[in-house]
């Protein structure tokens, strides 16, 4: 009998649920810490290449069906993610409704954008107080 098997519980979803051990992350593992999604990529498709890995794209941490999996960089799995870092990443727009463009975004060292039309309003904001607290 294979160590891997998928068992029907009746549930009605298109997800194949691990029911086995999981990490605090939520993904299934079996042996000596082998991602059981792998696992099963890997027996339906064949190696995952060089530099990629592995994509719930139903979101679903322990499901291991193959077909709801696909190899992408680690850059672009976290984009898809809903950690606040892919949100921010996401947004077309400031907190104000000024689009990010090339002419209008600050790029910070630490990656985070700022909208120059934002940070020229402060500026002239915090001038006109200036100016009264004299």
């Amino acid at each position: 009998m294979n160590r891997f098997e998928i068992k029907d519980m009746g549930y009605d979803t298109e997800c194949w649920l691990w029911l086995g051990p999981v990490d605090k992350w939520g993904y299934g593992r079996m042996g000596k810490g082998m991602l059981v999604h792998r696992f099963a990529y890997c027996e339906v498709y064949g190696e995952i290449p060089e530099g990629l890995e592995i994509d719930h794209l139903c979101r679903v941490r322990h499901c291991v069906n193959p077909d709801h999996m696909e190899p992408v960089t680690k850059k672009e799995n976290i984009l898809r993610g809903f950690a606040p870092s892919a949100i921010n990443a996401r947004k077309s727009h400031c907190i104000h409704g000024h689009k990010f463009t090339f002419e209008n975004t600050i790029v910070r060292v630490n990656g985070q954008r700022q909208c120059r039309m934002c940070k020229r309003e402060g500026k002239r904001r915090a001038r006109i107080k200036a100016k009264e607290n004299r």
